[in-house]
């Protein structure tokens, strides 16, 4: 007897070969059988009639080992048929944190940022010497989903120096070492963000010299670019060629065009990528589907502006002369960082998470700005001074045009470049992006069935062998025996997310069960309760 098997479903294996219909048996979270038919039973039988089977999806931008500390049982991941998840993304993850660093309330600040407040015992619980030993620490409270470690290029760099602009030769050689430490522990590769202090504050050259470490060990580097905005082709220029001395496999995240000005250019985007590719550059993209993005308020403020931190920041906004020149900047950009709001219709800017909440999230800032009978800018000072900097927001400023054109290149993988969360519970008064529940779904409802941008075998490609592949994952992403019984079992008549910009806490339907290394984890679109995901090291 089998421990679970799924009956007549039509089964899509991910390798974009035609579906055709089978019965599934798994046995100690492994694929036995496929077959049609198969006379043995299951201690657990479920029935697939008139249902895709699919491999788990893979979600391979993820931010989801930042709220797992607060909420480890969110389930708006693995409600998305979500089974492995690609974590510490854009330059963060929450180790290494060495205990003898001196610059530990620097990376708790950033984390703080990034996700959610600490408080003073959370803080002291902070002391993971590495990713891998934090994730751990996730996977043994319990996680639905599996968790690919990333170590993040910022946290690196504020454990080694804090957030100093200036790097010397020692500490380029510090990093390195880091580093290389957190790849012979099995992370997959490294992290940038190289739009958010302090990434931002890498050169060229220094990204070359910590890649070739990358390189050396087989890791994978992504990269949230310098910009995505107005200098977006500079950015892509960069990026590739620190890819091309080094070597080092290259993931361009959540591939993007924002800002009205560079609307229309996604075929010239593409054509440039190709090109790399087609002269050996090892670069591949994701991109979640949706035309507005999600990130820390702080980042509408330039760079130059918070090189002392952001304490001394919110402080010198005190003084006249510093505030105006603060808003101008914001406004209109500096000698060299071009604005973020110029482009983009930022009084739709959405408030999705603030300290002290207030009644602040889930309004905009030209709403607030009505109602309180001040210039739109002046919130935005005002939002970062009475939250500490701990204010996020979601931004409108991609062209739907634009996203289905990078959704059909056939290198574009889906992610959703968000947290597993939870409606209930911890980040309950929070406003996210509506990635968060809904990313998977929507291209399979909308993108799919609806617009007819993709077909269904060419998108679960994208969630599944595709990052698979691009990961060096062996035993997942496909339907195949011997292949981990990773599983997605969905309705393509009704599967949609129902996650809206006003609404974002709402889960998908058309999900009917999810199984994680064999374990059903929804089950009719249910959460079981368990808790099956594990620590996948490189």
């Amino acid at each position: 007897m089998f421990s679970i098997m799924i009956r007549n479903g039509t089964i899509i294996d991910g390798t974009g070969k035609p579906p055709f219909v089978a019965d599934i048996a798994i046995s100690n979270g492994i694929i036995s059988l496929i077959a049609q038919a198969v006379d043995s039973t299951g201690q657990n039988e479920i029935d697939a009639s008139g249902l895709v089977v699919a491999p788990g999806f893979i979600d391979i931008h993820s931010h989801s080992d930042l709220s797992l500390f607060f909420a480890p049982h969110a389930e708006s991941k693995i409600r998305q048929g979500i089974t492995t998840e690609v974590v510490g993304n854009c330059g963060t993850s929450p180790a290494p944190l060495p205990t003898q660093s001196q610059y530990r309330s620097d990376l708790i600040h950033q984390l703080e940022i990034d996700s959610f407040p600490l408080s003073s015992s959370e803080q002291a619980r902070w002391d993971w010497p590495s990713q891998i030993d934090y994730i751990q620490y996730l996977i043994n409270r319990g996680v639905s989903s599996n968790l690919i470690p990333l170590v993040g290029g910022a946290t690196l760099r504020i454990a080694a120096v804090g957030t100093r602009m200036k790097l010397g030769s020692d500490d380029i050689a510090l990093i390195k070492s880091m580093l290389a430490e957190e790849l012979s522990r099995d992370v997959w590769g490294m992290s940038s963000g190289l739009f958010y202090v302090p990434d931002n504050y890498y050169t060229k050259d220094e990204l070359i010299s910590i890649c070739e470490v990358l390189a050396d060990n087989g890791g994978l580097w992504t990269v949230h670019m310098r910009d995505e905005g107005r200098q977006l082709f500079s950015a892509i220029d960069e990026v590739l060629g620190v890819a091309q001395q080094t070597g080092v496999s290259l993931e361009i995240s959540h591939l993007k065009l924002e800002g009205k000005s560079n609307w229309g250019r996604s075929d010239e985007l593409l054509g440039i990528l190709h090109e790399a590719r087609d002269n050996g550059i090892n670069v591949s993209w994701d991109q979640y589907p949706y035309t507005a993005y999600g990130t820390s308020l702080i980042s509408v403020i330039p760079p130059s502006f918070r090189q002392q931190g952001i304490d001394h920041f919110l402080e010198d906004l005190d003084y006249d002369g510093f505030r105006k020149s603060v808003k101008d900047g914001m406004l209109h950009g500096t000698k060299d960082w071009p604005s973020q709001l110029a482009d983009i219709e930022w009084g739709k800017i959405i408030i999705s998470q603030a300290q002290n909440n207030e009644g602040l999230t889930g309004r905009t800032i030209e709403g607030l700005a009505q109602e309180r009978g001040e210039d739109p800018a002046e919130v935005i000072l005002d939002l970062l001074t009475t939250q500490a900097g701990m204010v996020s927001m979601v931004a409108p400023a991609m062209s739907e045009d634009d996203v289905e054109v990078i959704m059909k290149d056939p290198v574009t993988m889906i992610c959703s470049d968000g947290m597993a969360v939870s409606p209930q519970g911890y980040y309950a008064r929070t406003h996210p992006h509506p990635r968060y529940y809904g990313a998977f779904p929507r291209v399979l409802g909308h993108y799919v069935r609806e617009k007819g941008i993709l077909d269904l075998n060419e998108a679960i490609r994208k969630m599944t062998s595709l990052p698979a592949r691009r990961l060096g994952l062996k035993n997942r992403g496909i339907i195949a025996e011997g292949q981990a019984a990773d599983i997605v079992i969905f309705n393509t008549q009704t599967v949609i997310d129902r996650a809206t910009f006003q609404q974002p806490a709402r889960f998908p339907q058309g999900i009917e069960y999810v199984l994680v290394n064999g374990d059903p984890v929804i089950e009719k679109g249910e959460h079981t309760g368990k808790y099956p995901g594990r620590l996948l090291k490189r």
